[in-house]
């Protein structure tokens, strides 16, 4: 069974996760009952208003029926490559892994991760992803993304930001 990294996208002013977040959240719910992953990670560090969006990220996939000992939370990746980052120092090498993301967000993931994960015979095989595909903002989203496909493509380790000291959540 697969281990799942859910990216965190985006929160509300009062801190609760916005619609593409929780779509992310969904397809990790469902991949979970439908036995496709075992273990979901949550590593983005994002705080509004005092409110973590791995702790909130949490709370609505327990809500979901994820158990929550299937959950680990770390939230020290600032971004994309970040939030990879700290997944791949909690997980084992040999894990089978799949990546969730929205859908315009996946050819970066790719590309990073082939940077990162350590070389298979089969690469491909070793690692999925699973993509939501709502609640997508044209301009503020996708067409952004290409200039950070272009950052990532350019500077795939340096364009890794993370918090080097654990967070505890309460």
């Amino acid at each position: 069974m697969r281990t799942a990294l859910v990216f965190g996208y985006g929160q509300k002013t009062d801190g609760e996760i916005n619609e593409q977040t929780r779509d992310r959240c969904n397809k990790a719910i469902s991949l979970y009952h439908e036995k496709r992953i075992g273990k979901v990670y949550l590593t983005v560090s994002a705080v509004k208003n005092g409110v973590s969006m791995a702790n909130e990220m949490k709370k609505y996939i327990i809500l979901g029926g994820v158990n929550e000992k299937d959950i680990l939370t770390d939230p020290r990746g600032r971004n994309t490559a970040g939030e990879m980052d700290v997944f791949f120092q909690l997980i084992p090498n040999t894990s089978m892994i799949m990546f969730i993301s929205t859908w315009y967000h996946i050819p970066r993931i790719i590309w990073l991760s082939l940077w990162r994960l350590p070389p298979r015979k089969s690469l491909l095989l070793w690692f999925k992803v699973g993509i939501a595909w709502k609640h997508t903002h044209f301009k503020g989203d996708f067409l952004k993304e290409f200039l950070k496909i272009a950052n990532a493509m350019m500077r795939p380790y340096k364009s890794a930001k993370m918090i080097t000291q654990a967070i505890v959540l309460k």
